[in-house]
């Protein structure tokens, strides 16, 4: 299983939000670039980048520059990087890839207009993974602000498109350190025709430990290791890095 630091990026800095309200915004380090140089340092082969204002529709300068900055240091490191946050069209995915990230993370139009959504899949095969974002067992658009239809019947219809993998993130959960909702985990695992990446909750090494035994090709954490509560470098050494080509299974390569 992969383990994937997550670097969230408002305002230009690096934030965490609690259960994805953005009133509710922690503030981590002013330059996310610093939190990623530390990251790699630790050992970390893949991270999770998302500019948040994108993606609930309000991009802010300061917050692409930021992410841009991030994915790049990731980038002429030979770190595979999956970027998320008002990814709508090819040629934003296509900016990102040129940018050294290897996968984009399609949330609100994954959820939101699937035609436009497929169509980028097409386009770009194997460099899209579906955000599936859930709040009372409804999947969520715009930055988690609005309900977005059921769960297994965005998962059908993804079921066709060359995706590289879903990311299901509980966002109850989310920011919470309250541990991962492992029975919604494996309802999506079980529907899912890709590789599943789980996101929120995660507070520990035992709780990556019960994710993989729940069926997830990997985790995403931020909060956990912002806070101390769980050693980056530890949980890297527990679940290592495997080698291999783009993609959630082997999380590695990419555009370089």
């Amino acid at each position: 299983m992969l383990v994937i630091p997550a670097i969230d990026v408002r305002g230009g800095r690096c934030v965490r939000l609690a259960q994805g309200d953005f009133d509710r915004e922690r503030i981590y380090d002013d330059d996310p670039g610093r939190v990623a140089r530390a990251l790699i340092d630790a050992g970390a082969r893949r991270l999770h980048i998302v500019d948040l204002d994108s993606a609930r529709g309000r991009p802010d300068p300061d917050s692409t520059a930021a992410a841009q900055r991030a994915v790049a240091l990731a980038a002429a490191e030979g770190v595979t990087v999956e970027i998320g946050g008002g990814v709508r069209e090819v040629a934003g995915a296509e900016h990102w890839i040129a940018m050294g990230a290897s996968l984009v993370v399609l949330g609100s139009l994954a959820v939101r207009d699937p035609g436009a959504a497929e169509a980028l899949c097409v386009a770009l095969p194997l460099r899209c993974l579906a955000a599936l974002d859930v709040r009372g067992g409804v999947a969520q658009a715009e930055g988690w602000t609005v309900g977005a239809g059921a769960v297994d019947h965005h998962l059908r219809r993804w079921a066709g498109w060359p995706l590289a993998g879903v990311i299901h993130t509980e966002v109850s959960r989310d920011g919470m350190l309250s541990g991962p909702d492992l029975e919604a985990l494996r309802r999506v695992v079980r529907a899912a025709s890709v590789p599943v990446l789980a996101s929120g909750g995660v507070s520990s090494i035992d709780d990556l430990v019960r994710l993989e035994e729940a069926g997830a090709a990997g985790a995403i954490v931020g909060r956990a290791i912002y806070e101390g509560r769980l050693d980056v470098g530890a949980a890297l050494r527990r679940f290592p890095h495997r080698a291999g080509g783009d993609g959630v299974e082997s999380g590695g390569g990419g555009s370089r």
